[in-house]
């Protein structure tokens, strides 16, 4: 008898935990599991990094960490802003606030007797070491079409692919941009470097 008690309250505990109702809450968007890759899924899984060498006029010079995809300005918040003494006139010349950053890069803020002494050149005039060597992380569009067989348009996907991605990691990754194909990237691969 206590057997059969024991089943009966057993299959009624059963019955309301079935017909319970749970109210889910839907936390992503079906649409975007659907099709998706590893890289969209980047959100759950980690997010990439890139470590980011600050120095110079900065209110907290150091190496920091950020969100891959971040912007120049995202670590220079995290550096504190720029300092009293930064050439405020030649970050608004030579730094691009809205570039992506790539893992590794070294930013330096000039203080105002730098920039004025000439001892400081910017960026750009820094990227060419007098090898000839055409910088595809940094170089300008005009720069670009110094290179065989690299147009306006050409140079701009160029650049577009850049910023993208976030730089480029391997001069063959050149290929990847739409119009540069093997006979392209042969005319160009020792004139390039990243």
């Amino acid at each position: 008898m206590l057997g059969l008690v024991l089943i009966v309250v057993g299959l009624g505990l059963a019955w309301r935990d079935v017909n319970r109702e749970e109210n889910v809450e839907i936390i992503q968007n079906s649409d975007k599991i659907k099709g998706s890759t590893n890289e969209d899924l980047s959100d759950t899984k980690g997010e990439s990094k890139v470590v980011i060498d600050i120095g110079g006029e900065v209110v907290k010079p150091g190496v920091y960490e950020l969100v891959g995809g971040s912007r120049i300005i995202d670590v220079l918040v995290k550096a504190g802003g720029l300092s009293e003494e930064a050439d405020r006139d030649w970050v608004e010349v030579n730094l691009n606030r809205a570039e992506i950053l790539r893992d590794g890069q070294k930013i330096y803020i000039p203080n105002k007797s730098e920039a004025l002494g000439g001892s400081f050149v910017s960026l750009r005039e820094t990227q060419d070491d007098g090898s000839g060597m055409v910088s595809l992380n940094n170089a300008s569009s005009k720069e670009l079409e110094e290179l065989p067989g690299i147009g306006p348009s050409l140079a701009g996907r160029i650049i577009d692919y850049r910023e993208e991605n976030g730089g480029f990691r391997d001069v063959n990754e050149i290929k990847l941009v739409s119009g540069i194909g093997e006979k392209m990237f042969e005319k160009i691969k020792d004139k390039i470097t990243l």
